[in-house]
């Protein structure tokens, strides 16, 4: 397998867990204080950074001693190009998500903890859509 593939399956499951984690730390959104939904969703942006880089390393040492050889991240054109298709994707996904969000805390009366947790969900599924298009892309 590809480190490229190896990368981003790790960032998808890190973004995954934080995702389930925030999820069920946030049952009871609707009765929390501002405070306490924000401290949940950073804990969870900082335990997806922590499972994405403990993955990362984990992954890419245990297909190292699987295969029997180091392999190095090199990068050329086509990858700056996938980066760039991947960007693309997320930035409209993250930015459409923001209007609706707007929208719907506006006009429908959406509460503050509801708002800031679909802006912190859709940011994730943004990355989370981005990463698969990377994926396809590499295969």
């Amino acid at each position: 397998m590809n480190i490229k593939i190896r990368n981003t399956l790790a960032e998808i499951t890190g973004a995954s867990v934080a995702m389930i984690w925030m999820w069920y730390n946030l049952t009871e959104a609707s009765i929390m204080t501002i405070e306490s939904v924000s401290k949940v969703l950073a804990q969870g942006i900082g335990i997806s950074i922590i499972v994405i880089i403990a993955l990362t390393i984990v992954i890419n040492i245990f297909s190292s001693i699987v295969t029997g050889n180091y392999e190095k991240n090199i990068e050329d054109e086509r990858d700056k190009l996938y980066e760039l298709y991947a960007l693309q994707l997320s930035s409209a996904i993250f930015g459409i998500s923001i209007v609706i969000i707007l929208v719907l805390l506006g006009w429908f009366n959406l509460t503050i903890n509801t708002g800031l947790i679909a802006i912190t969900f859709s940011g994730f599924i943004a990355s989370i859509a981005s990463l698969f298009l990377k994926m396809y892309l590499y295969k």
